[in-house]
């Protein structure tokens, strides 16, 4: 596997670290560029020099040194093949959440130090929108995930385990071609081995007005950092999709604590060989 790491760094402190013709510059033809979006290697020197300098400018001048930021993994053929277990991520984000649009949620049930766990209690109710444009899933800010029709058809011909479809309601009228992908029923949890933090070099718990790490186990961090480690359990032989028993992320105004996603080796051939479209992959590992 080779792990590089994406950081979109500010503009003004970019040269401290990297050559001017290194990375992309982002900015517009007026002011100039404002961000240098760069991909180190994670074991390379230069990772490491970016936690230091984020240090640095952070004391020096309280600001950052680099905001955005995202891994990007790749395996080999053998390595794909070999896997057995895979964990899924949803690349379109779309707004309004359901919430805003009249999605209703029991949060009595939900922790009260971190938010997670709460439930949805009625149908996903959406504003109208090209969220499937070209894909075949998107998730809303608040996590609730969207697919389209064909997906839904080539889990079923497929037969495909573990998979929930609720109705969609775009306005007041039920969609007919999209459908809600339901997140019921945690069976995997998520070992000690996998890694959750605010960043790659900033492993926090908490904030002073959030919890991150929940003393009550309910949720794990703000966001996963490493690969995703979960424990051998019985339920990897039975299904296909499945989703932790944790959350990672924080409860603030419209977002939620979220669930992970993993899928079996037959799902993840199902989404390639069906060109559905709007899902990344990485190997998840699975540990006695």
């Amino acid at each position: 596997m080779k792990e590089l790491l994406e950081l979109r760094v500010d503009y003004e402190y970019a040269h401290l670290l990297f050559k001017e013709d290194e990375g992309v510059n982002l900015g517009d033809s007026i002011y100039g560029p404002s961000i240098k979006v760069v991909k180190i290697d994670t074991h390379s020197p230069i990772f490491e020099e970016v936690g230091k300098m984020d240090k640095y400018i952070r004391e020096k001048y309280g600001t950052f040194f680099f905001a955005g930021w995202n891994y990007i993994r790749t395996y080999t053929k053998k390595e794909l093949a070999d896997a057995r277990l895979f964990q899924m991520y949803v690349r379109k984000y779309f707004e309004p959440t359901g919430e805003e649009c009249g999605t209703e949620y029991d949060e009595s049930c939900a922790c009260k130090l971190c938010g997670a766990g709460r439930k949805q209690i009625s149908p996903l109710r959406i504003k109208k929108g090209r969220y499937l444009n070209k894909r075949d899933v998107a998730i809303t800010i608040g996590g609730e995930i969207v697919v389209s029709k064909n997906f839904v058809e080539a889990i079923r011909t497929n037969g495909i385990e573990g998979m929930i479809f609720g109705d969609v309601y775009i306005g007041k009228s039920k969609s007919e071609d999209c459908f809600q992908l339901m997140l019921q029923g945690g069976e995997l949890d998520v070992s000690e081995e996998t890694i959750f933090g605010v960043n790659p070099y900033d492993f926090s718990e908490k904030s002073p007005t959030e919890v991150f790490k929940c003393p009550n186990g309910d949720n794990l961090g703000l966001n996963i950092i490493s690969e995703a480690y979960v424990k051998n359990c019985t339920a990897l032989s039975q299904k296909d999709f499945f989703i932790s028993k944790q959350t990672c992320g924080f409860r603030s105004g419209l977002l939620a604590p979220h669930h992970l996603m993993f899928c079996s080796p037959k799902l993840y051939r199902t989404i390639q060989e069906n060109h559905l479209r709007g899902f990344n992959f990485e190997v998840a590992h699975i540990v006695d």
